[in-house]
């Protein structure tokens, strides 16, 4: 196979481009869903390999770059949707406009059909950015027979030279070229339109070790590790009658990364902590106050707090301090380092302090572990450990909100949904110098499952959580200052 009959091929097959994706179309919608449901709209995408530019254009990018190896090809996508670039080009060069930097690459069975797999992957090095997402789908190779047969019976596009790329073949490139690899998984089992029998398949036969494998479509999410530049911090406090933690928690918490700023959410608290922390504030210039009048529970803090924060990095520290403040340089070094994007802790390593955690609490949360680990497909140890941190900028596009009142599985599941690189990181855990927890699982726990039926749903299947359905933020409370009030949110 050479690139010049890769070109003579799809030359020959640009007039037909779009009847052959019409005999298809219950495929290709689904490809096209399953691709849609990592992207967000408005994110600037490039598209390699972009045919005639239908899935460019589904993805409603603020700007939208398509290269084709087809000049036919690209002159279809150009009159088809004009308010997108297209080019025609080496696409195992990848070149692109100057100064555009995507946030999303999308190749959609295009390397299936490269010369080079290995050149295609470096020659994207020039445009992948600590923000980028590379999502690569690729036909299972075990389906070659068959789509060999729907070319001679004309049921799909021309037999064509093609490349039989496993997950396993990508995974190995992408990991030697310096990407890390978030997700992999299987889809469409059955690839045309089934009424009932169809949807259930395709939703349950992924899910099964083994099974998958019979599965005609392959897809990668993987990020690049770069390093990023200074990141300001932002420390979320949220607490509820904390008045014997709230003032040595604050002073313990040490500086981080470029600036740090701690933003502590009072959740209607009835004893002294608003007080206390207002005192803090006249020392320390470092501390904002975050207050509702009537308790709201946890998650509605942390929102408030993620809200108000003007931090790069956003991240979470119970008042309670079960978990030492001076813990939390470790969590920003992956963040800083590019080997992460959301970084959750894990007491479950360690041995615990005294009566830290109860045993219906661990065993209930080592349940949810792997149950949160199957819908993510990202290993969490520890669902409900509060400390966690997070960019900024990828909590403002997570739907978050609503699924439990901790806010621990919306976080995670959002995280899943943008495809971040998850990692743990081991904490040790304590008993609470003052007070009780607050956290029953053996009463949480049907929130916890409806939880995770929630967001098995959102990533499994996308378009019933569109991305423009963002959940309504936190509501009703008070930036409080040393004194007075100074604003509401």
């Amino acid at each position: 196979m050479s690139k010049a009959r890769i070109v003579e091929y799809f030359d020959r097959v640009a007039p037909d481009w779009d009847a052959w994706h019409r005999r298809n179309a219950y495929y290709h919608a689904r490809a096209h869903a399953l691709i849609r449901g990592m992207v967000p709209p408005g994110a600037r995408v490039l598209e390699i390999g972009c045919g005639t530019g239908d899935l460019l254009a589904a993805l409603r990018p603020s700007r939208g770059v398509g290269l084709n190896v087809s000049e036919r090809l690209t002159g279809l996508a150009r009159a088809k949707y004009p308010a997108l670039e297209f080019h025609t080009a080496d696409v195992d060069a990848a070149p692109v406009p100057d100064g555009f930097r995507p946030e999303y690459v999308v190749l959609n069975n295009m390397l299936d059909y490269v010369y080079d797999v290995w050149d295609a992957v470096q020659n994207l090095g020039p445009v992948l950015g600590d923000l980028t997402l590379l999502v690569a789908t690729t036909s299972n190779p075990l389906w070659a027979p068959i789509l060999k047969t729907g070319s001679r019976l004309r049921l799909r596009v021309p037999d064509s030279p093609r490349n039989f790329l496993t997950n396993r073949d990508l995974l190995n490139v992408l990991e030697l070229q310096g990407l890390r690899v978030v997700e992999q998984g299987m889809a469409l089992p059955v690839p045309k339109r089934v009424p009932l029998l169809g949807p259930l398949v395709n939703a349950v036969l992924p899910e099964i070790p083994a099974l998958r494998y019979l599965s005609s479509l392959q897809y990668v999410a993987a990020r690049p590790r770069v390093p990023r530049p200074p990141l300001a911090c932002s420390v979320i406090v949220p607490c509820h009658d904390e008045e014997g933690n709230i003032a040595e928690c604050i002073r313990r918490v040490p500086p981080l990364g470029a600036r740090t700023e701690i933003v502590v959410v009072d959740d209607g608290s009835s004893d002294t902590t608003r007080r206390l922390v207002r005192a803090t504030m006249r020392d320390d210039a470092r501390v904002r106050l975050i207050a509702f009048d009537r308790n709201q529970g946890k998650a509605a803090a942390v929102r408030a707090g993620c809200e108000a924060a003007t931090g790069d990095v956003l991240i979470i520290l119970d008042a309670d301090m079960a978990v030492r403040p001076e813990e939390m340089v470790k969590f920003v070094k992956p963040l800083q380092d590019g080997v992460a994007d959301f970084v959750n802790g894990t007491r479950l390593v360690y041995p615990m302090e005294g009566r830290a955690m109860k045993m219906a609490n661990y065993l209930g949360n080592k349940a949810f572990c792997l149950l949160l680990s199957a819908i993510l497909r990202q290993r969490v140890s520890d669902t409900l450990c509060g400390t966690k941190a997070f960019f900024r900028r990828d909590y403002l596009r997570m739907p978050v909100g609503g699924r439990e009142r901790w806010g621990d599985f919306d976080l995670l599941l959002g995280a899943a949904r943008l495809k971040l690189r998850i990692l743990e990181i081991p904490i040790h855990y304590r008993e609470r110098r003052a007070g009780e927890s607050k956290m029953r699982v053996s009463v949480e726990g049907w929130r916890f499952l409806r939880a995770s039926l929630s967001g098995w749903r959102m990533l499994r299947f996308p378009d019933a959580v569109p991305w423009v359905e963002r959940f309504e933020p936190a509501r009703g409370w008070v930036e409080v200052g040393a004194d007075v009030p100074e604003r509401v949110g």
